[in-house]
């Protein structure tokens, strides 16, 4: 089976989630352990979510405690810029309920799967570190979650602190160190997306058909934090589209900071984000805090994350927040998918005063700064707080990797990552083969492996992109340092690289005919994906798994519920398997095919 996720509703696929809805949480504290129930109440069209509730971090504690969460995912039929369609919920809210943690804290998410197919969750930034089999990349870490199943996601925070989110979500985690807690007040979360009206379902077939000769999908709308405004008279004939949709309003008090957690959740969108009149002081990104970097407009490419204070200083009223879609990064030609699209690529929400005499809409004009167009915050000016050193070592484990297009005989278009497409086993995945002894080197070609064997080693990744359109990448399991970005032209050069203080971060965008150079420690035992986030891509299988340290991982004992899975569901024949079936991989027939009733029955005793 290749990498295709059609019939796999896998929330990996960020830009196919979708719902708003009310959310109530309700904490029930017993000792250490704190249980979330992230209430669903059933009407659709009253878009109230935490997003839009300002809210302080958890107090710190002297040991860190054990947080629980029950996740319920369905599809629902909602209308995000008031077009209505299928979107895929988590509890009946989009954007999903905001988990927060302090350093250290344990999470735990029971995860119920009503959405009709299968499904995991990737908790995107997050180290895993212990835990890779809670990563949540079916093929590598885990089987999917078949429909009417659950499955129990329990990992800690470590010593990661800053912004992540699970697909396509958001979490924050605190560090008691913070070194800008005293320059904010309160905090509000930011996604942007791009909105397709129709489903994945229907789009991906037509991308990946033979001799398809377009483009990636045109989006409908742009949204902030799950809200857009689409042109209803544009709508086809028969469908239901209500004009002038309710758009994001975020409410301030004059005079006070807000601590902004922007999160690009698209799965093929680079926005620019800005508040009318409104600085932007750049913190963090994606868990790494830096020197203060002062802005008025903020590119952010797919799965990047970014922390700004903003200083309510100006007079009360209300003000345009932009997240604008940069089409100059969307190629379009006539035959790409929805190329006659009615988007209006400029996303809008409000910054509303509370001091304000009038909840009009804004008439602020947007700021003129420029950007570089389809690039990434200027590296240079991203540095670390604390300086990182360890990068400056000698290298370990270097690798040369290319990327490239190419039509394959059928005339299906093919990423290739170092002249391979990667092709995912779903029913057999990775970390279980290397628990199981089978040597990593033995894998076929096509799983598109690296493999790491030096502990504490510095590896280094030099991506050359060899094709006219631009990608961002994104690690699992690690942050690693962008030593060197290169335009065409400008090859890699270890006399330019920065090595002493460098930005860390998991997510970077490579310019088209560009080159990226990156460093991180092989100190983290486990099958990590590294892989384009434009999910049209990851879908044609740009994708490569870091084998790091099996030699050490080979030892872990995966959990039996997780294991289990395997067995629960034939996703080539998309039936439920038989206790004797002869196809399921031999070392899954040892154990029992549901999920350890134990741990999911002491997840359910918290609910009430």
């Amino acid at each position: 089976m290749k990498f295709n996720l059609k019939g796999i509703a896998i929330l990996f696929i960020t830009f196919a989630i979708g719902i708003s809805a009310i959310s109530t949480n309700v904490n029930i504290v017993d000792g250490d352990e704190h249980f979330h129930y992230i209430k669903e109440i059933h009407k659709r069209e009253v878009f109230q979510t935490d997003y839009f509730q300002p809210f302080v971090h958890y107090p710190f504690t002297d040991k860190p405690v054990t947080r629980f969460y029950n996740f319920t995912l369905k599809k629902v039929k909602l209308s995000p810029d008031g077009f209505e369609r299928t979107v895929w919920s988590v509890n009946g809210q989009y954007p999903g309920p905001i988990i927060r943690a302090n350093k250290g804290d344990q999470i735990v998410v029971n995860v119920t799967n009503n959405l009709g197919d299968p499904a995991t969750v990737h908790w995107h930034g997050m180290y895993q570190r212990e835990t890779n089999w809670y990563d949540g990349v079916p093929g590598q870490t885990q089987c999917p979650i078949p429909n009417g199943v659950s499955m129990v996601y329990n990992f800690s925070t470590g010593e990661q602190h800053g912004t992540y989110w699970y697909h396509s979500h958001f979490m924050a985690q605190y560090l008691e160190e913070d070194p800008y807690l005293k320059q904010y007040d309160y905090e509000y979360a930011v996604t942007l997306s791009e909105w397709h009206h129709r489903t994945t379902g229907v789009l991906l077939p037509l991308y990946d058909a033979p001799n398809y000769a377009g483009f990636r999908p045109i989006p409908d709308s742009p949204l902030i934090s799950g809200r857009g405004r689409y042109n209803c008279t544009a709508a086809p004939a028969g469908s239901s589209c209500k004009p002038n949709a309710q758009l994001a309003k975020y409410n301030v008090k004059k005079n006070k900071k807000y601590r902004f957690h922007i999160i690009n959740s698209s799965g093929d969108a680079f926005f620019v984000f800005s508040i009318d009149k409104h600085k932007l002081k750049v913190i963090e990104v994606e868990g790494e805090y830096v020197r203060p970097t002062i802005i008025e407009k903020l590119p952010i490419y797919i799965g990047q994350r970014y922390s700004v204070i903003v200083d309510a200083d100006q007079p009360a009223g209300n003000y345009w927040i932009r997240g604008t879609l940069d089409k100059s990064c969307n190629p379009i030609n006539n035959s790409t998918i929805n190329f006659d699209s009615a988007i209006d690529w400029r996303g809008l929400g409000i910054l509303h005063y509370e001091e304000a005499t009038n909840s009009d809409e804004p008439t602020s004009v947007e700021s003129t700064q420029n950007y570089r167009a389809c690039r990434d915050l200027d590296q240079t000016s991203l540095q670390p707080l604390q300086p990182k050193t360890q990068y400056d070592k000698p290298v370990t484990d270097f690798f040369n990797i290319t990327v490239r297009f190419q039509r394959n005989d059928d005339g299906v278009f093919r990423a290739l990552m170092n002249e391979s497409s990667y092709v995912s086993q779903i029913n057999d995945p990775t970390n279980h083969k290397i628990t199981l002894k089978f040597p990593p080197e033995d894998l076929p070609k096509e799983q598109n492996s690296l493999i790491l064997n030096n502990e504490k080693g510095v590896v280094e990744l030099v991506l050359m992109n060899n094709n006219p359109g631009l990608h961002t990448f994104h690690m699992h399991g690690h942050s690693f340092a962008v030593v060197f970005v290169g335009e065409k032209g400008d090859f890699p050069d270890p006399s330019k690289y920065n090595t002493k203080n460098p930005i860390v971060r998991d997510t970077v965008t490579v310019p088209e005919f560009g080159y990226l150079v990156i460093r991180f420690i092989a100190d983290n035992p486990g099958i990590w994906s590294f892989h384009c986030h434009i999910e049209w891509h990851v879908e044609i299988g740009m994708v490569l798994q870091l084998i790091e340290l099996p030699s050490i991982f080979k030892q872990k004992v995966i959990p039996e519920d997780v294991i289990s899975l395997c067995m629960e569901f034939d996703y080539e024949k998309k039936k439920k398997r038989s206790h004797t079936d002869p196809t399921l991989p031999a070392p899954y027939q040892v154990f029992k095919r549901k999920p350890n009733p134990v741990k999911i029955n002491e997840i359910r005793s918290y609910i009430k």
